[in-house]
């Protein structure tokens, strides 16, 4: 679609630069592209890479690595934020773009974002065909080869597979992490 003020263009343009300034993920708009594509194909003269995942919660200093967090109280309700890391397994240097598309594990047949059905699945669930890889949300990859989302909070005891999809642009050839499971415990 074209725009026909150029002016409202560059204000969108400038406002998504700005939030990304920020450090706030902001959803890529080719997500047909990207979720037609086989992840896994390699590209020509594309260097294999390292896709890692990994899960943080914001503390007082910054990020915090975590492997589980308490579901969400009146006393403690911590957020849950994925990160994707993409490096070029010979060298270790970062990717410096390309997407990201980030997955859970959802049982079939139950709606997303009902609280009285969770349909988040643990990985294994994916494994044994019982549930579904489905689409969180699709981001670029930062200068760093990171790309973080805000996974949110959680109120029901459970354990959710999560892994994320890349798409290279450059040297680093298309991938995928190897799926994590995340568990948030009853308090």
């Amino acid at each position: 679609m074209k725009c026909k003020k150029p002016s409202v263009a560059i204000a969108i343009a400038a406002a998504l630069a700005g939030l990304a300034t920020l450090g706030l993920a902001v959803a890529h708009p080719d997500v047909t592209a990207f979720a037609g594509s086989q992840a896994t194909t390699l590209a020509p003269h594309a260097d294999p890479g390292s896709y890692d995942l990994f899960f943080f919660t914001n503390g007082p200093n910054g990020l915090v690595s975590v492997t589980n967090l308490p579901v969400c109280s009146q006393s403690v309700c911590e957020e849950l934020i994925l990160n994707a890391h993409i490096t070029d397994a010979s060298t270790g240097l970062p990717a410096q773009g390309g997407l990201v598309m980030f997955q859970y594990c959802s049982y079939k047949g139950l709606p997303p974002n009902d609280i009285s059905r969770p349909d988040e699945a643990p990985l294994e669930a994916c494994a044994n065909g019982t549930a579904t890889w489905k689409n969180l949300a699709t981001l670029k990859v930062d200068q760093s080869g990171d790309v973080f989302l805000n996974f949110g909070v959680v109120i029901i005891p459970r354990t959710v597979g999560f892994r994320f999809l890349y798409k290279g642009q450059g040297t680093i050839a298309n991938g995928k992490s190897d799926p994590e499971n995340f568990t948030w415990t009853a308090q």
